[in-house]
Protein backbone atom coordinates (compact mmCIF):
# COMPACT_ATOMS: atom_id res chain seq x y z
CA UNK A 1 0.00 0.00 0.00
CA UNK A 2 1.26 3.46 -0.81
CA UNK A 3 1.98 5.04 2.58
CA UNK A 4 1.22 8.52 1.32
CA UNK A 5 -2.16 7.83 -0.18
CA UNK A 6 -3.48 4.80 1.70
CA UNK A 7 -6.88 5.09 3.34
CA UNK A 8 -6.96 3.24 6.66
CA UNK A 9 -10.30 1.97 7.91
CA UNK A 10 -10.97 -0.18 10.94
CA UNK A 11 -12.52 -3.49 9.96
CA UNK A 12 -14.24 -6.13 12.00
CA UNK A 13 -11.35 -8.58 11.91
CA UNK A 14 -8.06 -7.07 13.05
CA UNK A 15 -5.80 -9.46 11.15
CA UNK A 16 -6.76 -8.12 7.68
CA UNK A 17 -6.50 -4.61 9.10
CA UNK A 18 -2.96 -5.29 10.31
CA UNK A 19 -2.01 -6.58 6.88
CA UNK A 20 -3.44 -3.47 5.22
CA UNK A 21 -1.87 -1.00 7.60
CA UNK A 22 1.72 -2.16 7.79
CA UNK A 23 3.16 0.94 6.22
CA UNK A 24 6.53 -0.31 5.09
CA UNK A 25 7.64 -3.90 5.58
CA UNK A 26 5.81 -7.22 5.43
CA UNK A 27 2.75 -8.29 7.43
CA UNK A 28 3.09 -8.02 11.19
CA UNK A 29 0.61 -10.20 13.04
CA UNK A 30 -0.55 -9.07 16.47
CA UNK A 31 0.92 -10.98 19.38
CA UNK A 32 -2.29 -10.61 21.39
CA UNK A 33 -5.89 -10.01 20.30
CA UNK A 34 -7.45 -6.57 20.41
CA UNK A 35 -10.73 -6.56 22.30
CA UNK A 36 -14.06 -5.93 20.62
CA UNK A 37 -14.43 -2.75 22.65
CA UNK A 38 -11.13 -1.47 21.31
CA UNK A 39 -12.18 -2.32 17.77
CA UNK A 40 -15.43 -0.41 18.24
CA UNK A 41 -13.63 2.55 19.81
CA UNK A 42 -11.30 2.90 16.85
CA UNK A 43 -14.09 3.14 14.31
CA UNK A 44 -12.74 6.22 12.53
CA UNK A 45 -10.96 6.03 9.22
CA UNK A 46 -8.11 8.27 8.16
CA UNK A 47 -5.79 8.93 5.25
CA UNK A 48 -2.00 8.93 5.36
CA UNK A 49 -1.36 11.57 2.73
CA UNK A 50 1.26 13.87 4.26
CA UNK A 51 4.42 14.12 2.15
CA UNK A 52 7.92 15.24 2.99
CA UNK A 53 10.87 13.39 4.46
CA UNK A 54 10.72 9.78 5.61
CA UNK A 55 11.38 8.82 9.23
CA UNK A 56 13.42 5.65 9.77
CA UNK A 57 13.51 4.85 13.46
CA UNK A 58 15.05 1.36 13.41
CA UNK A 59 13.03 0.13 16.41
CA UNK A 60 14.36 -2.78 18.40
CA UNK A 61 12.41 -5.35 20.40
CA UNK A 62 12.31 -3.17 23.52
CA UNK A 63 10.77 -0.26 21.59
CA UNK A 64 8.16 -2.50 19.99
CA UNK A 65 7.35 -4.04 23.36
CA UNK A 66 6.49 -0.58 24.68
CA UNK A 67 4.74 0.92 21.65
CA UNK A 68 3.08 -2.11 20.07
CA UNK A 69 2.78 -4.83 22.73
CA UNK A 70 -0.06 -6.46 20.76
CA UNK A 71 1.79 -6.12 17.46
CA UNK A 72 -0.28 -3.04 16.57
CA UNK A 73 0.30 0.50 17.82
CA UNK A 74 -2.94 1.77 19.34
CA UNK A 75 -2.80 5.56 19.12
CA UNK A 76 -5.42 7.53 21.06
CA UNK A 77 -6.48 10.96 19.84
CA UNK A 78 -8.49 13.58 21.71
CA UNK A 79 -10.48 15.05 18.85
CA UNK A 80 -11.99 17.72 21.06
CA UNK A 81 -8.63 19.49 20.59
CA UNK A 82 -8.06 20.16 16.90
CA UNK A 83 -4.34 20.52 17.56
CA UNK A 84 -4.46 16.76 18.14
CA UNK A 85 -7.18 15.70 15.71
CA UNK A 86 -10.54 16.60 14.22
CA UNK A 87 -13.34 14.18 13.40
CA UNK A 88 -15.77 14.62 10.53
CA UNK A 89 -19.26 14.55 12.11
CA UNK A 90 -20.73 12.72 9.13
CA UNK A 91 -18.06 10.24 8.01
CA UNK A 92 -16.19 9.91 11.30
CA UNK A 93 -12.90 10.41 9.44
CA UNK A 94 -10.00 11.69 11.52
CA UNK A 95 -7.58 14.34 10.31
CA UNK A 96 -5.07 16.63 11.97
CA UNK A 97 -1.55 16.77 13.39
CA UNK A 98 -1.97 13.58 15.42
CA UNK A 99 -2.88 11.60 12.31
CA UNK A 100 -0.10 13.11 10.19
CA UNK A 101 2.49 12.40 12.87
CA UNK A 102 1.18 8.90 13.61
CA UNK A 103 1.39 7.99 9.93
CA UNK A 104 5.06 8.99 9.79
CA UNK A 105 5.82 7.33 13.12
CA UNK A 106 4.25 4.05 12.00
CA UNK A 107 5.99 4.21 8.64
CA UNK A 108 9.41 4.38 10.31
CA UNK A 109 8.53 1.90 13.05
CA UNK A 110 7.33 -0.78 10.60
CA UNK A 111 4.29 -1.52 12.73
CA UNK A 112 0.63 -1.04 11.79
CA UNK A 113 -1.46 1.27 13.91
CA UNK A 114 -5.07 1.94 14.74
CA UNK A 115 -6.40 5.36 15.63
CA UNK A 116 -8.68 5.33 18.68
CA UNK A 117 -10.81 8.46 18.84
CA UNK A 118 -12.02 10.07 22.07
CA UNK A 119 -14.23 13.12 22.51
CA UNK A 120 -12.38 14.85 25.31
CA UNK A 121 -9.89 13.96 28.01
CA UNK A 122 -12.12 12.07 30.53
CA UNK A 123 -12.98 9.22 28.12
CA UNK A 124 -9.37 9.10 26.94
CA UNK A 125 -8.26 8.63 30.56
CA UNK A 126 -10.88 5.92 30.96
CA UNK A 127 -9.26 4.22 27.99
CA UNK A 128 -5.89 4.54 29.75
CA UNK A 129 -7.31 2.85 32.85
CA UNK A 130 -8.64 0.01 30.67
CA UNK A 131 -5.32 -0.41 28.87
CA UNK A 132 -6.91 0.47 25.54
CA UNK A 133 -4.06 2.49 24.00
CA UNK A 134 -0.27 2.54 23.76
CA UNK A 135 0.33 6.23 23.02
CA UNK A 136 -1.89 9.31 22.88
CA UNK A 137 -2.05 12.85 21.55
CA UNK A 138 -3.60 14.71 24.44
CA UNK A 139 -1.85 16.90 27.00
CA UNK A 140 0.45 19.73 27.90
CA UNK A 141 3.46 17.93 29.34
CA UNK A 142 3.42 19.96 32.56
CA UNK A 143 -0.29 19.29 33.19
CA UNK A 144 -0.35 15.54 32.72
CA UNK A 145 -2.47 13.54 35.16
CA UNK A 146 -1.09 10.52 37.06
CA UNK A 147 -0.48 7.35 35.08
CA UNK A 148 1.14 8.82 31.99
CA UNK A 149 4.51 10.25 30.97
CA UNK A 150 4.96 12.85 28.23
CA UNK A 151 7.48 13.01 25.44
CA UNK A 152 9.09 16.31 24.47
CA UNK A 153 6.42 18.77 23.25
CA UNK A 154 5.79 19.36 19.57
CA UNK A 155 3.03 22.01 19.39
CA UNK A 156 2.59 25.15 21.49
CA UNK A 157 -1.00 26.40 21.71
CA UNK A 158 -2.07 29.89 22.80
CA UNK A 159 -4.92 29.84 25.32
CA UNK A 160 -6.92 32.90 26.24
CA UNK A 161 -10.50 34.00 27.02
CA UNK A 162 -13.32 34.61 24.58
CA UNK A 163 -15.73 37.15 26.04
CA UNK A 164 -18.83 39.01 24.87
CA UNK A 165 -18.22 42.18 22.91
CA UNK A 166 -19.59 44.39 25.68
CA UNK A 167 -17.72 42.62 28.49
CA UNK A 168 -15.51 44.87 30.66
CA UNK A 169 -12.49 42.53 30.48
CA UNK A 170 -9.46 43.89 28.66
CA UNK A 171 -6.79 41.35 29.67
CA UNK A 172 -6.77 37.85 31.11
CA UNK A 173 -6.05 39.03 34.65
CA UNK A 174 -9.36 40.94 34.64
CA UNK A 175 -11.37 37.72 34.25
CA UNK A 176 -10.29 36.20 37.56
CA UNK A 177 -12.78 38.16 39.66
CA UNK A 178 -15.56 37.28 42.14
CA UNK A 179 -18.79 36.21 40.46
CA UNK A 180 -17.21 35.57 37.04
CA UNK A 181 -18.11 32.21 35.45
CA UNK A 182 -15.80 30.64 32.86
CA UNK A 183 -16.78 27.72 30.63
CA UNK A 184 -14.10 25.18 29.68
CA UNK A 185 -13.84 21.70 28.19
CA UNK A 186 -13.42 19.24 31.03
CA UNK A 187 -9.96 17.74 31.38
CA UNK A 188 -8.38 20.05 28.80
CA UNK A 189 -5.11 21.87 29.44
CA UNK A 190 -7.00 25.13 30.18
CA UNK A 191 -9.21 23.29 32.66
CA UNK A 192 -6.26 21.72 34.48
CA UNK A 193 -4.26 24.95 34.49
CA UNK A 194 -7.08 27.23 35.61
CA UNK A 195 -8.17 24.75 38.27
CA UNK A 196 -4.78 25.29 39.85
CA UNK A 197 -4.42 29.04 39.37
CA UNK A 198 -7.82 30.80 39.53
CA UNK A 199 -8.42 32.61 42.81
CA UNK A 200 -11.90 34.10 42.44
CA UNK A 201 -13.65 33.08 39.20
CA UNK A 202 -15.60 29.82 38.88
CA UNK A 203 -15.10 27.18 36.20
CA UNK A 204 -18.11 25.61 34.48
CA UNK A 205 -17.02 22.38 32.81
CA UNK A 206 -18.60 20.78 29.73
CA UNK A 207 -17.90 17.59 27.81
CA UNK A 208 -16.30 19.37 24.87
CA UNK A 209 -15.53 22.79 23.37
CA UNK A 210 -18.81 23.29 21.42
CA UNK A 211 -20.88 22.99 24.59
CA UNK A 212 -18.56 25.37 26.42
CA UNK A 213 -18.96 27.93 23.63
CA UNK A 214 -22.72 27.50 23.71
CA UNK A 215 -22.77 28.49 27.37
CA UNK A 216 -21.13 31.78 26.45
CA UNK A 217 -23.54 32.28 23.55
CA UNK A 218 -26.58 31.79 25.79
CA UNK A 219 -25.22 34.09 28.48
CA UNK A 220 -24.80 31.38 31.11
CA UNK A 221 -21.11 32.23 31.56
CA UNK A 222 -19.02 35.38 31.24
CA UNK A 223 -16.05 33.90 29.36
CA UNK A 224 -14.86 30.80 27.53
CA UNK A 225 -11.34 29.47 28.17
CA UNK A 226 -9.53 27.85 25.26
CA UNK A 227 -7.46 28.29 22.14
CA UNK A 228 -7.66 30.72 19.24
CA UNK A 229 -8.58 28.12 16.63
CA UNK A 230 -11.33 27.73 14.01
CA UNK A 231 -14.12 26.81 16.44
CA UNK A 232 -13.63 30.06 18.32
CA UNK A 233 -13.27 32.12 15.15
CA UNK A 234 -16.48 30.57 13.77
CA UNK A 235 -18.27 31.37 17.01
CA UNK A 236 -17.20 35.02 16.78
CA UNK A 237 -18.37 35.18 13.15
CA UNK A 238 -21.82 33.84 13.98
CA UNK A 239 -22.43 35.01 17.51
CA UNK A 240 -20.07 37.90 18.27
CA UNK A 241 -17.53 38.29 21.00
CA UNK A 242 -13.82 39.04 21.12
CA UNK A 243 -10.64 37.30 22.14
CA UNK A 244 -8.48 38.95 24.77
CA UNK A 245 -5.06 39.97 23.42
CA UNK A 246 -2.89 38.11 25.94
CA UNK A 247 -2.75 34.44 26.97
CA UNK A 248 -3.21 32.80 30.35
CA UNK A 249 -1.38 29.69 29.10
CA UNK A 250 0.72 28.45 26.23
CA UNK A 251 -0.01 24.72 26.31
CA UNK A 252 2.90 22.66 24.98
CA UNK A 253 1.20 19.54 23.66
CA UNK A 254 3.08 16.25 23.67
CA UNK A 255 2.57 12.60 22.85
CA UNK A 256 2.05 10.66 26.07
CA UNK A 257 2.50 7.00 26.97
CA UNK A 258 1.29 4.95 29.93
CA UNK A 259 3.50 5.42 32.95
CA UNK A 260 6.90 3.84 32.38
CA UNK A 261 6.94 2.68 36.02
CA UNK A 262 4.10 0.27 35.28
CA UNK A 263 4.63 -2.04 32.30
CA UNK A 264 7.07 -0.16 30.09
CA UNK A 265 10.85 -0.13 30.07
CA UNK A 266 11.09 3.48 28.90
CA UNK A 267 12.55 2.72 25.49
CA UNK A 268 9.28 3.50 23.74
CA UNK A 269 9.15 6.97 25.24
CA UNK A 270 12.78 7.61 24.32
CA UNK A 271 12.01 6.49 20.79
CA UNK A 272 9.05 8.89 20.57
CA UNK A 273 11.27 11.71 21.86
CA UNK A 274 13.65 11.10 18.99
CA UNK A 275 10.79 10.91 16.50
CA UNK A 276 9.28 14.18 17.74
CA UNK A 277 12.64 15.94 17.45
CA UNK A 278 12.90 14.65 13.90
CA UNK A 279 9.29 15.65 13.15
CA UNK A 280 9.94 19.21 14.24
CA UNK A 281 13.28 19.45 12.46
CA UNK A 282 12.03 17.96 9.20
CA UNK A 283 9.13 20.41 9.03
CA UNK A 284 6.48 17.72 9.53
CA UNK A 285 4.94 19.41 12.57
CA UNK A 286 4.66 22.77 10.81
CA UNK A 287 3.12 21.09 7.77
CA UNK A 288 0.63 19.33 10.06
CA UNK A 289 -0.31 22.64 11.73
CA UNK A 290 -0.76 24.30 8.34
CA UNK A 291 -2.89 21.43 7.03
CA UNK A 292 -5.13 21.64 10.08
CA UNK A 293 -5.57 25.42 9.59
CA UNK A 294 -5.42 25.74 13.34
CA UNK A 295 -4.74 29.31 14.46
CA UNK A 296 -2.80 30.18 17.58
CA UNK A 297 -0.45 27.19 17.28
CA UNK A 298 3.27 26.96 16.65
CA UNK A 299 6.13 24.46 16.63
CA UNK A 300 7.88 24.32 19.98
CA UNK A 301 11.65 25.05 20.14
CA UNK A 302 14.12 22.16 19.87
CA UNK A 303 15.49 20.50 23.01
CA UNK A 304 18.99 21.37 24.30
CA UNK A 305 21.89 20.07 22.16
CA UNK A 306 23.00 17.49 24.72
CA UNK A 307 19.54 15.95 24.82
CA UNK A 308 19.39 15.75 21.04
CA UNK A 309 22.80 14.10 20.88
CA UNK A 310 21.44 11.62 23.41
CA UNK A 311 18.68 10.79 20.91
CA UNK A 312 21.37 10.04 18.32
CA UNK A 313 23.23 7.80 20.78
CA UNK A 314 20.13 5.69 21.35
CA UNK A 315 19.49 5.43 17.61
CA UNK A 316 23.03 4.22 16.99
CA UNK A 317 22.62 1.67 19.78
CA UNK A 318 19.46 0.32 18.11
CA UNK A 319 21.28 0.01 14.80
CA UNK A 320 23.85 -2.19 16.51
CA UNK A 321 21.21 -4.20 18.37
CA UNK A 322 19.37 -4.84 15.10
CA UNK A 323 22.54 -5.91 13.29
CA UNK A 324 22.53 -3.01 10.82
CA UNK A 325 25.92 -1.93 12.18
CA UNK A 326 28.51 -4.24 13.69
CA UNK A 327 30.12 -3.42 17.03
CA UNK A 328 33.08 -1.67 15.42
CA UNK A 329 30.92 0.48 13.17
CA UNK A 330 28.63 1.36 16.06
CA UNK A 331 31.62 2.27 18.21
CA UNK A 332 33.00 4.52 15.46
CA UNK A 333 29.81 6.58 15.71
CA UNK A 334 29.36 6.30 19.48
CA UNK A 335 32.80 7.65 20.41
CA UNK A 336 32.22 10.78 18.36
CA UNK A 337 28.89 11.44 20.06
CA UNK A 338 30.42 10.77 23.47
CA UNK A 339 33.19 13.23 22.67
CA UNK A 340 30.68 15.88 21.62
CA UNK A 341 28.74 15.44 24.88
CA UNK A 342 31.93 15.66 26.93
CA UNK A 343 32.98 18.89 25.22
CA UNK A 344 29.50 20.38 25.70
CA UNK A 345 29.60 19.52 29.40
CA UNK A 346 32.87 21.42 29.67
CA UNK A 347 31.39 24.44 27.91
CA UNK A 348 33.44 23.97 24.77
CA UNK A 349 30.84 24.32 22.06
CA UNK A 350 33.14 24.63 19.05
CA UNK A 351 35.15 21.45 19.78
CA UNK A 352 31.87 19.69 20.50
CA UNK A 353 30.54 20.62 17.09
CA UNK A 354 33.76 19.41 15.50
CA UNK A 355 33.10 16.01 17.07
CA UNK A 356 29.55 16.13 15.79
CA UNK A 357 30.86 17.05 12.34
CA UNK A 358 33.04 13.94 12.46
CA UNK A 359 29.93 11.93 13.33
CA UNK A 360 28.16 13.37 10.29
CA UNK A 361 31.10 12.47 8.05
CA UNK A 362 31.10 8.90 9.39
CA UNK A 363 27.36 8.50 8.81
CA UNK A 364 27.76 9.76 5.27
CA UNK A 365 30.61 7.28 4.71
CA UNK A 366 28.41 4.41 5.91
CA UNK A 367 25.66 5.63 3.61
CA UNK A 368 28.00 5.84 0.62
CA UNK A 369 29.22 2.32 1.40
CA UNK A 370 25.57 1.15 1.53
CA UNK A 371 25.96 0.07 5.14
CA UNK A 372 23.18 2.51 6.03
CA UNK A 373 20.25 3.20 3.73
CA UNK A 374 19.32 6.68 2.60
CA UNK A 375 16.43 6.73 5.09
CA UNK A 376 18.54 5.43 7.97
CA UNK A 377 21.34 7.88 7.39
CA UNK A 378 18.89 10.70 6.69
CA UNK A 379 17.14 10.32 10.03
CA UNK A 380 20.50 10.59 11.82
CA UNK A 381 21.91 13.38 9.68
CA UNK A 382 18.87 15.63 9.90
CA UNK A 383 19.10 15.96 13.68
CA UNK A 384 22.91 16.12 13.81
CA UNK A 385 23.09 18.85 11.17
CA UNK A 386 20.35 20.86 12.86
CA UNK A 387 22.17 20.69 16.20
CA UNK A 388 25.24 22.14 14.51
CA UNK A 389 23.18 24.84 12.79
CA UNK A 390 21.65 26.03 16.07
CA UNK A 391 24.99 25.87 17.88
CA UNK A 392 26.69 28.01 15.24
CA UNK A 393 23.81 30.47 15.16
Amino acid sequence: MNARRGTFMLVAALAPFALACNLDKGPLAPRAPISANQVAAAGSNFVCDVGGATWEGDPDAAVLHDLAPSGVMRVALNYNNRNNAARDPITGALTGPGIDMSCKLAQGTHAPFVAIAYLGVPPLLAGLANGDWDAAFAFDQTLEPPGITAAIPHIGVDNTYLVRGDAPFQKVADVDAPGVRISVAEGSSPDIYLSRTLRYATLVRTQATPQALNLLGTGQVDAFAGGRGPQVIAFIACCGGRLLPDNFLIANLAIVVPDTAESHGGQGLEYIDEFVDWAKTSGLVQVAIDRARQGGSHVTPPPPPAQRIGFLQRHVSRLVTNGVLNDGQGNALAVKLEGALRQLAEGETEPAMQKLGAFINQVEAFRDARILSEAQSGSLLLIAQDVMTHAIA
